[in-house]
């Protein structure tokens, strides 16, 4: 968290020269995710209560507003360092005092007859914030050598190699880009302005190092105009061309050759499936548990203050053992959801066959909309993690032959029964800021400029000193 508020620091900063903190007039404690807009564009201040503005030299004002507080619109030579918000005088005898309280299921029917108006599905411009990270753990990697005709390649040198390989392997990106487009139209368009990808340079070093070993074994040893056919067990078994040096180099240039096109194009459909993934064109809930309600049990387990916001929260669980379970918490007056958070209950996909083993899950997703100036809610925040766990215990048999050689063509063979197992986990933070309303005219001329691919820092130095944030000034 430390690491992305610096980010969103370095990146506003250029823009914005005034930081300014939105704190509760009662309590003096900062006000997270309070909307500010000035006519033309709007920011969204931080889980701390703080945004950047400059000051224009113009008396233009600005319209601040956060649930559970009164909106207020304050002029620029008012502004100084800390703006202060009261707290709404809330009558909640309405909503208590009732024949019978409502259930979860009635708070789900509200939600859904209620999604058109209290949601803002038109078209936007947004600064959008994606910051990714990656673990990689090797649980299991045992190889047992049955048989080599590379004198090279015994049980001995496998086992040293695995020794040096890191078992776990971590990995973090961050992505500032500029997005327009909206729920009711496939034409989106992203230009990215900001990329960094933060690498381990011991661990680089360690893995060219063992590449570069294998691949002078490998060079030495295997002919030209070889091919290698490879088999596990009785039902598997393919051919592959021996491309030894070729492609390591394309796999080398691959990476090197990343353009900036594609690197957009890549963040554009992520960013893109995530809107399309959550309301349809209609603007119609698209989450599994507000689209098949009738597979879920909702339990509303009352009134509880979120930011001070009266709210109910609605829990709810699969009636299958394979979907998800999670709370949603609704603003007891409109009926928007304004945070949503759930994750699977089992597992969301699993393949176990053949001594192969993968499985998908979804371990958490959280939902964070605001309201902005025309008082309708928008997406601010999605947080995410997954997990993949995969494993393979099977024999494998290497064989070359070669093209060329006449008769019996086998040249060498490499038998071996691997256990391996890894998991990986994946989170990404995807924060939406300075989102302002668009004509469709705005969205046609806009043409991105695309320059922009991830720049490497790395988190050791030359004598392995830990480098904890991006060197981002």
């Amino acid at each position: 968290m430390k690491a992305i508020r610096l980010f969103l620091l370095f990146s506003i900063t250029n823009v914005f020269g005034q930081q300014i903190t939105v704190l509760d007039s009662l309590t003096y404690n900062p006000i997270p995710f309070v909307h500010v807009y000035d006519g033309r564009k709007g920011v969204v201040a931080n889980q701390d209560g703080a945004f950047y503005w400059g000051v224009p030299k113009t008396g233009d004002s600005l319209y601040i507003s956060c649930l559970g507080y009164a909106s207020k619109t304050i002029s620029f030579s008012q502004i100084r360092d800390t703006i202060y918000m009261a707290p709404k005088a809330v009558e909640l005898q309405p909503v208590i005092v009732n024949n019978r309280s409502l259930t979860g299921s009635e708070v789900i029917d509200s939600i859904l007859s209620n999604t058109e108006k209290n949601y803002d599905f038109g078209l936007f411009s947004s600064e959008v914030f994606v910051d990714k990270s990656s673990t990689y753990d090797i649980d299991k990697m045992d190889i047992e050598i049955e048989k080599s005709t590379l004198d090279e390649l015994d049980q001995t040198f496998v086992d040293e190699m695995l020794k040096q390989l890191p078992r776990e392997e971590q990995y973090r990106s961050y992505t500032k880009s500029k997005l327009l487009g909206g729920n009711h139209t496939q034409s989106y368009k992203l230009e990215v302005l900001k990329a960094a990808k933060l690498k381990d340079s011991m661990m680089v070093d360690a893995y060219d190092s063992m590449e570069e070993t294998l691949n002078g074994i490998l060079k030495k040893k295997v002919k030209k105009d070889s091919y290698f056919k490879i088999k596990s067990g009785p039902v598997v078994s393919f051919k592959i061309d021996n491309n030894t040096t070729e492609a390591v180099d394309t796999v080398a240039q691959k990476e090197e050759e990343l353009t900036p096109t594609d690197f957009a194009k890549n963040e554009l459909s992520y960013l893109r499936n995530l809107h399309h993934k959550t309301f349809d064109e209609e603007g119609k809930w698209l989450l599994p548990f507000l689209t098949k309600t009738t597979k879920y049990t909702f339990n509303n387990t009352g009134i509880v203050y979120d930011f001070i916001t009266p709210a109910y929260k609605i829990t709810f669980t699969s009636k299958g053992k394979k979907r998800y379970n999670g709370y949603l918490l609704v603003d007891v007056f409109d009926f928007g959801v304004y945070k949503i958070v759930y994750r699977s209950n089992l597992h969301e996909s699993r393949i176990k066959l053949f001594g192969l083993f993968y499985e998908e899950r979804l371990n958490n997703k959280e939902y964070i909309f605001i309201k902005n100036q025309f008082n309708n809610y928008r997406l601010y925040n999605v947080t995410l993690e997954g997990q993949i766990v995969l494993g393979i215990k099977r024999p494998i048999k290497i064989i070359e032959k070669n093209k060329v050689v006449k008769g019996r063509n086998r040249q060498n063979i490499l038998s071996m029964d691997i256990n391996y197992r890894f998991k990986n986990i994946e989170s990404r933070r995807i924060y939406f800021n300075s989102i302002t309303p668009v004509s469709s005219q705005n969205l046609e001329a806009f043409e991105p400029e695309h320059q922009i691919v991830p720049t490497d820092f790395y988190s050791r130095d030359a004598i392995g000193r830990y480098i904890p944030d991006f060197p981002l000034n």
